[in-house]
């Protein structure tokens, strides 16, 4: 398992980190989220860390953009002996780590997350990918990274919709893990959202300087903490994802299918970025989608038995009310899609979903809040429950 440390402060402390990481690297360099290049640029270079910026949206997610890094690599005569640091949210460590796996047939890399998505999720665990074809992560490998460097406070310039792309993979991971912990979580988000709309609809007090999003304290960290400890539990005992790690795919299966249909229309990607959607809206992001997913996933778990609807209901009303919006709405919104066309377009993704065995996808149902099971679903079956809620 990757060694994950939590530090204080990224700029100051990762050059003191780099001989931890790894003894006797040739070189070092870096792939940078251009969002938060200009913060550690500096340490960087000071460090001797080559690196280059890169500007992480969905779209640039891609066997292209691998291709660059490799070349960028070659060009500073990186050999297998290099190791190379992803800096950035979930699709930067992503690319990154995946770049570093087939690079020279791997070296060595390391990850700093500084959105809170990729703390609790796409840093830990060592899955690689990159979206084709519209698909999402269908070209990847598992991986094992050098260490993951944890630090909180990084979050402090967090756009607000960063915060709500990372708390739906929070909330994801607690469903799966931990019920007791969903709850104050839920309670503290929605803490923040109450207080964010206070400051959002006074101008005069936005004016002061008051936060319109999270500041990192230690309620943050506790729930960033637990995630970790969650996620890396199940990761320990399935690694490659041939049983228990399925379960962290909890939301992903139609999740993935609402970001595919977004981004055949230009309408899906990182969130907090300048990308905009149809009709001038925000993209969708990655952790917006999941919640769909979730709530899509509380309603098919009812529907299989395995689920009370006092409970699905819970978990519906708690998403909606921390401003997560459901599949119809998501795709009407973005793809101008509705009805039968919504149904159509979800079937059509899922039946490339990379968690189809032969006529089966594993889908994930909620049993309870802190309990879900892996169910093998005929093709058939979901496409036919997914045209029954469209």
């Amino acid at each position: 398992m990757e060694k994950v440390w939590y530090i204080e402060d990224v700029g100051r402390e990762l050059p003191g980190m780099l001989p931890r990481i790894t003894e006797g690297p040739t070189g070092v360099f870096a792939v940078v989220d251009a969002n938060v290049a200009e913060r550690f640029a500096p340490q960087l270079e000071e460090s001797g860390v080559v690196w280059m910026p890169f500007e992480a949206r969905e779209e640039r997610k891609s066997l292209e953009t691998v291709a660059r890094i490799v070349e960028w690599l070659l060009e500073h005569e990186a050999d297998r002996g290099a190791l190379l640091l992803g800096i950035g949210g979930g699709v930067t460590t992503d690319i990154t780590a995946f770049a570093a796996s087939v690079y020279k047939r791997g070296i060595r890399y390391a990850l700093v997350p500084t959105t809170l998505l990729s703390q609790v999720d796409a840093a830990v665990g060592g899955k690689t990918g990159v979206n084709f074809h519209g698909y999402k992560n269908v070209v990847g490998t598992f991986g094992i990274p050098e260490a993951v460097l944890v630090a909180p406070s990084v979050l402090e310039t967090l756009p607000a919709r960063e915060w709500r792309s990372g708390m739906a993979e929070v909330l994801k991971t607690l469903i799966i893990g931990d019920g007791e912990m969903y709850g104050k979580a839920v309670e503290w988000y929605a803490g923040w959202i109450a207080c964010g709309q206070c400051v959002k609809e006074n101008e005069a007090v936005s004016r002061t300087g008051m936060r319109v999003a999270p500041k990192p304290d230690a309620e943050t960290e506790g729930i960033i903490r637990r995630c970790i400890e969650i996620k890396s539990t199940i990761v320990e005992a399935d690694r490659r994802e041939r049983g228990e790690r399925m379960k962290l795919n909890l939301g992903h299966t139609l999740g993935h299918a609402v970001e595919s249909v977004c981004m055949a229309c230009g309408t899906s990607g990182d969130a907090g970025r300048s990308t905009e959607g149809r009709g001038g809206m925000e993209a969708l992001s990655h952790g917006e989608a999941v919640a769909a997913g979730i709530i899509a996933a509380a309603e098919i778990s009812v529907r299989k038995g395995v689920l009370a609807e006092d409970t699905a209901a819970a978990i519906v009303r708690d998403f909606k009310s921390l401003g997560y919006k459901d599949i119809a709405e998501i795709v009407t919104a973005h793809a101008g899609l509705d009805g039968k066309a919504v149904a159509a377009k979800l079937s059509d993704f899922v039946l490339n979903d990379k968690k189809r065995k032969e006529d089966f996808i594993n889908f994930v149902l909620i049993r309870g809040l802190g309990s879900v099971e892996t169910a093998a679903l005929s093709v058939n079956e979901l496409q036919e429950i997914i045209y029954d809620m469209y």
